[in-house]
């Protein structure tokens, strides 16, 4: 016998790449059940453009019980914050999410984990949107993950940005603090 069904090690011809390819598609079912793919919005943050800031953001919520599964998800990915969510209903159980939220961890693991393990389902769908989305905001927005630090908008300045793409001595004289 090749395989067993459980993946003992003690089987002839074991691989543990195997076993780690069969977890990694059991954790995108997973997220296919329980994960979501949105898009927030802020209502106080704006971009340099005058549009409310986006955030992309990938999660799953599920029982307190499962939190051990989103850890194992968190490791897999590298990336990610478990938070707990306390119960809104007294009859209600608690709850804990996972969220992923910047740029880089999308473009260094959501994208590429999910583009290689999430089969063709619905959740495979509104992730393909949502991706497109993102990679369109970057195109338009300017997002500068992977590139360092930004540098002060105004010509001739090379220092960090502050704040609204100005340093500390240009955003002081555009906002007078």
């Amino acid at each position: 016998m090749v395989e067993r069904l459980d993946g003992i090690q003690e089987v002839r011809g074991f691989e543990p790449r195997l076993v780690h390819f069969r977890t990694c598609f059991t954790l995108a079912g997973y997220v296919a059940g329980e994960g979501y793919f949105t898009v927030s919005t802020s209502a106080t943050r704006l971009h340099l453009s005058g549009e409310p800031l986006k955030k992309f953001v990938f999660g799953i919520h599920v029982r307190a019980e499962d939190r051990p599964l989103l850890e194992e998800i968190r490791s897999i990915l590298g990336f990610g914050s478990i938070t707990h969510v306390p119960p809104r209903e007294e009859h209600w159980a608690p709850s804990v999410t996972l969220t992923i939220k910047s740029f880089h961890a999308h473009r260094t693991a959501t994208i590429p984990f999910f583009d290689r393990f999430l089969l063709a389902c619905k959740k495979r769908e509104q992730y393909e949107t949502w991706k497109r989305a993102l990679s369109a905001y970057e195109l338009t927005h300017n997002v500068r993950w992977g590139r360092g630090r930004s540098i002060c908008r105004v010509s001739g300045c090379e220092k960090i940005v502050r704040g609204r793409g100005l340093c500390r001595s240009h955003y002081y004289r555009a906002t007078g603090y």
